[in-house]
């Protein structure tokens, strides 16, 4: 079943590759925002007081107002990179199981050793099975995507930059 891959495929294959590669970022930038906005006290939170430790901080009601508008703010973002997360996921059921196991893994990973680790303790695929099958995953994958319009972290930063901008006009 060894097949060499002409250049053409491995042209396709280092596309897709770079096409997930950008959506890891967004879904690494997606993990720590929603951390961010966990950590955000509520508005009735004890971390609010009205006598200031040292005199430094702001009035409990300027620190609330803030950190609400900042839980907007990140929420924003984080609606952005879950639309773009949104319009991809659903392509990979077009994939046979192993192929969508391995595309899932790597764009959700933070990194190689922890997606062989994933693939390996959850799915049996062993990394010399990764090594083989995630080529042909990707030329699998690459019959539904547009690799001419690849997602990008920077241009959804742009975006989110861009909406705020024309909301304070």
């Amino acid at each position: 079943e060894k097949r060499i891959m002409n250049e053409k495929e491995k042209e396709t294959v280092k596309q897709v590759k770079k096409y997930l590669m950008e959506l890891r970022k967004i879904n690494l930038e997606r993990l720590s925002l929603t951390f961010e906005i966990e950590d955000i006290p509520s508005p009735q939170s004890i971390k609010y007081s009205n006598e200031a430790p040292g005199g430094f901080s702001k009035p409990k009601g300027e620190q609330i107002t803030s950190n609400m508008l900042r839980r907007e703010l990140l929420t924003k973002r984080l609606e952005l990179f879950d639309r773009e997360l949104d319009k991809f996921m659903p392509l990979i059921y077009l994939l046979n199981t192993r192929h969508r196991n391995i595309i899932r893994t790597y764009v959700c990973s933070r990194g190689y050793t922890e997606m062989i680790r994933t693939l390996d303790k959850s799915y049996y695929i062993s990394e010399s099975t990764y090594k083989r099958a995630f080529p042909k995953a990707c030329l699998e994958l690459a019959k539904y995507i547009d690799l001419n319009n690849k997602p990008s972290l920077e241009k959804l930063e742009n975006e989110f930059y861009k909406d705020i901008k024309r909301e304070k006009e």
